[in-house]
Formats: structure tokens, C-alpha cells, sequence
């Protein structure tokens, strides 16, 4: 039997939430369909079991919608494309008036379609963007992610320039986002294809030694992700950080004892990135020891994401 708050469930109400609204033509004009929407969304929230209710929240049932909507008003009601990204905008204005963030969601996914289906567009929406990315509040700034999933997923080539330049920013909100969008997630399969992610690595090897422990900790934990796919595609990246470094290897390096700023900054991220492997991967703790030293293998803790000390430390 099929879940009440399947994708396809949530899509069919959706559908027929859209046919039964009469006034789409004021929808640049006021919010009140967007208050509509947020009832839509809150009335699908309800409806979700409460065993079901783990991994469907807010995002689930936002991205469904936005689908439904976005399609609905391209080819039912065939809006410009101007006025495509406009409601857009006015969607993340209206999230003002609400304490939920399933507007703010519909809104980051309503984009994520549009630019799925138009990806030459994408430098059109960079200003806001940007601005998003830079919200103190997390779950604001992690939306932002959503649209250039979907330009990664059908022009990498036009969406990663955009990623290489924000990577050198001032703005560690923005630098972060950088490396969270490239993770190697399902849907943007080639990210973990090892034959196509050169250009992923060149960025995340711009931000090694970021400033902020905050972006540091994303390029880590995106390398951490490669490394489940590519080990030793990953392990030699960080053997060719090492290199470039005056870093010299022996078996305490991972306590980074003696080491300048950079070079903590460096066996930080390279310590972070490597987690997967060393505790997972055993045949390759002989080369992770020639890259971080045997303390690293022998007493780093994943969960504290610290070097628990020996009895003879």
C-alpha cells in the first residue's frame, strides 16, 4: 500500500492544490497565494504518519512541491522565464511574514528547477545566492545549496567557475557553501566518478588551509566522502598536499605539535578527510601512516575528531 506522504502522494494533492487556485495571474502582485502555498505545505506536514516522520520533515515535502508548482506554472500555465525566478524571489520575501521554513524551502527548490531546466541562467540568480549564503541562520544558509546541486547535475562546466571563485572569497559562509555543494552526493553522479572530479579537487586544494575551521571541517568532510569511492585517488592528493608543504612526516605529526599556523591548518583538514579510511580501510594504514604518522592511526578519535592521548604521550 502506498505511504499518505509518498513523493507521488504529495505530488497528486499538489496538483490538484494548483488546478483549484483561480487567481495564478496575481501572483507577482501579492502574497496571498503564497500564503496559500504555506497551508498546502503545512496541511502535508499533518498528513505524515508519525513512524514515518524521520526523513520526512520540512525539505521532503518542500522539494515534492516545488517540483509539482514549478512545473505546473512552466507548461500549464506557460509563465516567462523572467517571471519564473520573480516568483521565486517573491516566495523568499513572503518566508518575512512566516515562522516556517517550508516557504523558504519552496523557494529554494522552485530555483533548483528552474535552473535544471535553464542552467545558462544561473549568473542571473548568483546575486541572490550569495546574498542567501550569507544569512546568520544555518538552515537559511544550507538552502542555497539546492540550486547548484541541480546546475552541477546538468552544466558543470558553467557552475563550477562560480564555485572556484567564491572559494577565495572573504566570506567563509560563502567559502563553506563551496565545498558543501561539491560533496559527492547520489544525485550529481559524476562527482564520484575519479575520471571526472579533477576540478572538484582543484577547488577543495584552494581551501586546505582555509582560515575558518568552519570551511576547513566542509573541505574535510567532502574528502572524507571521496574517499568511500576513490581511496587511493584521495590518499594521493593529500601525499601531493604534504609535498607542497615543508611538512616533514614522523609518527606524532597528528598531535601537531611544532607546527605553524598553515601547517595546523593543513594537518587538520588532511586529519579530518582521512577519518573514512582509517577506520574503515586497514589495508591502507601503512600509507596513511606515511602521510599522517602512526599516532594518527593508532589514537585519532573520529567521534571528537581529536588525538586522544597515549599512556606514553
Amino acid at each position: 500500500m502506498v505511504s499518505i506522504s509518498s513523493a507521488g502522494k504529495i505530488k497528486e494533492r499538489t496538483r490538484e492544490f494548483c488546478d483549484k487556485i483561480q487567481n495564478w495571474d496575481e501572483i507577482l502582485d501579492s502574497y496571498g497565494i503564497f500564503k496559500k502555498i504555506d497551508i498546502h505545505l503545512q496541511n502535508e506536514y499533518d498528513l505524515i504518519p508519525d513512524k514515518e516522520r524521520i526523513g520526512k520533515g520540512n525539505v521532503y515535502i518542500s522539494r515534492h512541491v516545488a517540483k509539482i508548482l514549478y512545473s505546473y506554472l512552466k507548461s500549464k500555465l506557460k509563465m516567462p522565464k523572467n517571471d519564473l525566478i520573480q516568483l521565486s524571489k517573491k516566495c523568499l520575501e513572503y518566508k518575512k511574514r512566516t515562522d516556517t521554513l517550508s516557504v523558504f524551502y519552496v523557494a529554494l527548490f522552485f530555483l533548483a528547477e528552474y535552473i535544471e531546466n535553464h542552467p545558462r541562467d544561473f549568473e542571473t540568480i548568483v546575486p541572490l545566492l550569495k546574498k542567501l549564503a550569507n544569512k546568520e541562520d544555518w538552515k537559511l544558509r544550507e538552502g542555497v545549496i539546492y540550486p547548484i546541486i541541480s546546475g552541477l547535475k546538468k552544466a558543470p562546466e558553467i557552475i563550477l567557475p562560480f564555485l572556484s571563485k567564491w572559494s577565495t572569497e572573504d566570506n567563509e559562509y560563502l567559502r563553506r557553501l563551496v565545498a558543501e555543494s561539491l560533496r559527492p552526493i547520489a544525485e550529481v553522479k559524476w562527482l564520484r566518478n575519479p575520471e571526472k572530479n579533477d576540478e572538484v579537487l582543484k577547488i577543495l586544494t584552494q581551501m586546505r588551509k582555509d582560515r575558518s575551521l568552519y570551511v576547513r571541517k566542509a573541505v574535510g568532510n567532502n574528502i572524507k566522502d571521496l574517499s568511500k569511492y576513490m581511496p587511493e585517488k584521495m590518499l594521493q592528493l593529500m601525499e601531493d598536499w604534504l609535498n607542497k608543504s615543508s611538512i616533514k612526516v614522523h609518527d606524532k605529526l597528528a598531535t601537531e605539535i611544532g607546527l605553524n599556523r598553515d601547517e595546523k591548518r593543513l594537518i587538520s583538514t588532511i586529519k579530518q578527510a582521512m577519518r573514512w579510511i582509517k577506520d574503515r580501510n586497514p589495508e591502507f594504514h601503512k600509507k596513511l601512516e606515511s602521510i599522517l604518522g602512526s599516532y594518527y592511526v593508532l589514537y585519532f578519535n573520529e567521534k571528537s575528531n581529536r588525538l586522544a592521548k597515549p599512556p606514553s604521550f
